[in-house]
């Protein structure tokens, strides 16, 4: 049996502000120092589009650098509270799980997040890190989850095809974990911690790692709620795709390799709500791969920025010659 208070090194409050006249919204995030900086955007579209709540924050890092949570440590706000849970090496995830090169170890964190604080609240949002909030977070908690254990939102239905195929569930109702409702209480009831953790080390591939687990687990004990809670999103170079959301949209999800806070993606959203962040004036990466570098070089060539497309091919042609072998 897993005892999950041994994958915390330290739990660190940093911040522990409220107003006694705002109910509360206890929120949780996980993820390491790559994503650090659009964590820190997503909080902070949060906070600004969620007035009249205190907003706890619980954070979930993994080797995320001093400078980082320095800037956490910059998001001062009279009804916000930040506490910082850092992860050992205790917590240790099958390989195996990695095949999509997703951050496994910091995603499987969700697995814990609700028996570590069961103690603090019965209703967790747990969010993923590249989303960015454009409405009161407050309007998920409007949905009665007493009698499941989570509230859930239906990922794509490319997805879901390609999940028919691989496991024995109801693919029709595979949800998307980047944006969860948890019901703490029922969670650890029925031991889903435990479960979740056995599950990802027992030597299987989950294609698509801790999402999967949860699915399989949590079978026919969600509720499903409206789209608008995880509105998911594959942008290109010029974010055009950001202008077709409907809304209604409450939470926007970057879902592919294609993420926002890359310098070749010309996202308007994300860079509003990096403007209002203390990492307003950090540089930001310029891609994850060298294919948008080169789209980029095409982009800025069809936009007759003549000499900025050649300096960035040329930097693709680098990433891909001698950085990307």
């Amino acid at each position: 049996m897993y005892n999950v208070n041994n994958f915390i090194d330290q739990i660190e409050p940093i911040s522990t502000n409220h107003n006694p006249l705002f109910p509360t919204l206890n929120i949780a995030l996980g993820f390491d120092n790559n994503y650090a900086l659009p964590a820190g955007v997503a909080i902070s579209s949060v906070i600004k589009n969620t007035p009249n709540y205190n907003l706890n924050f619980h954070l979930f890092i993994d080797n995320v650098s001093d400078a980082n949570i320095l800037k956490f440590k910059e998001l001062i706000f009279d009804n916000v509270s930040i506490t910082l849970y850092y992860l050992n090496n205790n917590f240790i995830i099958n390989p195996k799980t990695l095949v999509l090169h997703i951050p496994t170890v910091s995603t499987c964190i969700r697995f814990i997040m609700p028996k570590l604080l069961v103690s603090v609240t019965d209703q967790l949002i747990y969010l993923d890190s590249d989303i960015i909030c454009l409405q009161s977070l407050n309007k998920i908690t409007e949905y009665n989850i007493d009698n499941y254990i989570a509230g859930v939102i239906s990922d794509t239905k490319d997805m879901q095809q390609t999940i028919s195929k691989m496991y024995n569930i109801d693919s029709t109702k595979y949800f998307n974990a980047g944006v969860l409702l948890i019901n703490t209480k029922k969670w650890c009831e029925e031991n889903i911690s435990e479960k979740a953790l056995t599950m990802i080390n027992d030597g299987n591939i989950y294609k698509f790692a801790d999402q999967d687990v949860l699915n399989i687990l949590l079978e026919n004990k969600t509720l499903l709620l409206p789209i608008k809670f995880n509105t998911k999103i594959k942008i290109s170079i010029d974010a055009h795709q950001e202008k077709q959301i409907r809304p209604y949209t409450v939470i926007l999800h970057y879902i592919s390799q294609n993420k926002p806070w890359y310098k070749v993606y010309l996202s308007e959203i994300f860079n509003d709500y990096l403007a209002l962040s203390p990492w307003k004036d950090e540089p930001l990466p310029l891609s994850g791969d060298s294919s948008s570098i080169r789209n980029y070089a095409k982009y800025l060539f069809k936009q007759k920025y003549y000499f900025r497309s050649v300096y960035y091919y040329i930097i693709y042609l680098k990433y891909k010659l001698f950085l990307k072998k």
